[in-house]
């Protein structure tokens, strides 16, 4: 089942009249969830449901609305408890930060999140939530994923409309020349949290403060301080001459200047996007989410372009941002919440049918779940 959640919750909020799990009792039983075997866990979430407990769960990436689906009918005592409910990036914390303890009827029993650099401040910092991971996949799973779990990361990656034939980019600062003036599209930063953090990975060279939006971002923290040389490089081999600072306080502050003013915003999401450059003019490009192409017909597939497949691009041709799972301190049913992240890292619940590992642009954590052959795709250790 699938729920949209309301852009306002205020004034029609409907209390709950059940005994809510106490925060410290949530906490208590995910740590002895970590220990428990699958069919432990399975037993306790019978138990749940049976007193009364729905799994309630809040996502940003609607490829869980198929994971709930599949894992309801793996754990079949559990088909109709597990309900999903959109829910917008921009939006996604203010709603949890209001929900969380209220007592709002159906609010999320779990949440999985895109945008680490606000879970660490807004719920964990302040105990609305905990984080949760299995002891089961610690030698499939890196640390540095386990606390809070990354269920899967996403590419974002350069993609443009070939029907003219290639256009031969090969370097980032190409995209900052006045010939990419509107035929490059992004979606509007302010609007989405993991496009503003991308920009701010390339200047945190240069702002220590940008490394605090960036804290749960493993992916980026483990080269952030790279980034600014890495574009004076691609400056210099582009140009011909050393990056010279001027106007600009570092190479990143000049390319995202040059970026962001050659940017179209026409398009809202990253699924409009890619329909939109696949149907439009030869030769736009758009920076977007990878696996959007899956929503692109069949005949305007063929002509989208990864430039990555094609130019290995000086500077970079993309980025990856992980999604977090996050338990509700108030939930009534933190066992069945402990399950469902389980099979979210699982092999069986990553690459399910219809699920993250059937289309591009999404990438377990774990170790031992590849990508399909036969995908136009590569595999995690490529792109990380």
């Amino acid at each position: 089942m699938k729920r949209l959640l309301p852009l306002v919750l205020a004034g029609a909020m409907m209390l709950t009249t059940g005994a809510t799990a106490l925060a410290d009792n949530v906490s208590d039983a995910l740590e002895k969830a970590a220990t428990m075997t699958n069919d432990e866990l399975y037993a306790k979430a019978q138990e749940e449901m049976a007193a009364g407990a729905q799994l309630n769960f809040y996502s940003t990436t609607s490829f869980a609305e198929k994971a709930a689906a599949n894992f309801m009918r793996a754990y079949p005592a559990l088909d109709g408890k597990v309900v999903y409910a959109e829910i917008d990036d921009g939006e996604s914390y203010t709603i949890l930060t209001n929900t969380i303890g209220s007592g709002v009827k159906d609010s999320a029993d779990m949440a999985l999140t895109q945008n680490g650099a606000d879970l660490k401040p807004y719920l964990l910092d302040d105990g609305l939530s905990y984080a949760y991971f299995p002891k089961a996949l610690e030698d499939v799973v890196d640390e540095q994923y386990r606390n809070p779990a990354v269920v899967t990361f996403v590419n974002s990656l350069l993609i443009y409309n070939n029907t003219e034939g290639s256009v031969g980019l090969k370097n980032v600062w190409e995209l900052t020349e006045e010939k990419w003036k509107d035929k490059v599209f992004f979606k509007d930063p302010t609007n989405e949290t993991v496009n503003i953090n991308f920009l701010i990975m390339l200047t945190s060279g240069t702002d220590a403060n940008a490394l605090n939006f960036l804290y749960f971002d493993p992916q980026i923290m483990l080269t952030s301080p790279e980034w600014n040389e890495k574009l004076e490089k691609a400056y210099e081999d582009y140009y011909g001459k050393a990056w010279e600072k001027g106007e600009f306080e570092s190479a990143a502050y000049e390319w995202i200047a040059g970026f962001l003013g050659n940017v179209n915003y026409t398009f809202t999401s990253a699924s409009k996007m890619a329909t939109g450059i696949a149907s439009g003019a030869a030769g736009n490009m758009g920076l977007f989410v990878f696996s959007k192409l899956r929503k692109v017909d069949e005949a305007d597939r063929g002509k989208l372009t990864v430039v990555q497949f094609e130019n290995d691009v000086d500077g970079f041709s993309g980025f990856m941002y992980p999604i977090y799972a996050t338990v509700c301190k108030d939930t009534e049913c933190p066992y069945t919440c402990a399950l469902f992240i389980n099979y979210l890292l699982s092999e069986d619940g990553f690459a399910g049918e219809k699920s993250w590992n059937s289309s591009q642009g999404y990438y377990s954590p774990n170790t031992s779940i590849q990508k399909p052959e036969g995908l136009e795709d590569k595999p995690f250790e490529y792109w990380q």
